[in-house]
């Protein structure tokens, strides 16, 4: 039999595109100063995404790299912190012309 192509078991295309439209609406707020602002997001593979946020402080572009399977409240939160971005011990060189930071946060 072929491949359900309604399925949203974790690493389908479907479930990715999913938790993707989740973390969006999550974000599609009313915008405050302190926080910062989600400007886009690409999936990158299999449960991986890179979502894009500017930075309320500084000149700064970050791409955070996540789980599509793991996009749960905790993360949520924690992206939507100005500190959690900013915090320079997670910050890694960029080769990602759309950002000047990566945060590698596929292990939260």
């Amino acid at each position: 039999m072929g491949k359900d192509v309604n399925s949203t078991e974790p690493g389908s295309e479907e479930a990715a595109t999913a938790r993707l439209l989740e973390v969006v609406r999550s974000f599609t707020t009313t915008h405050v100063a302190w926080k910062p602002l989600l400007i886009g997001a690409v999936i990158t593979g299999d449960d991986r995404m890179r979502l894009y946020f500017r930075s309320p402080e500084k000149d700064r572009t970050y791409g955070a790299d996540v789980r599509t399977s793991h996009t749960g409240p905790g993360l949520l939160g924690a992206l939507a912190s100005q500190a959690f971005l900013a915090n320079e011990h997670l910050h890694q060189p960029s080769d990602d012309p759309h950002c000047d930071v990566l945060v590698d946060l596929t292990d939260y």
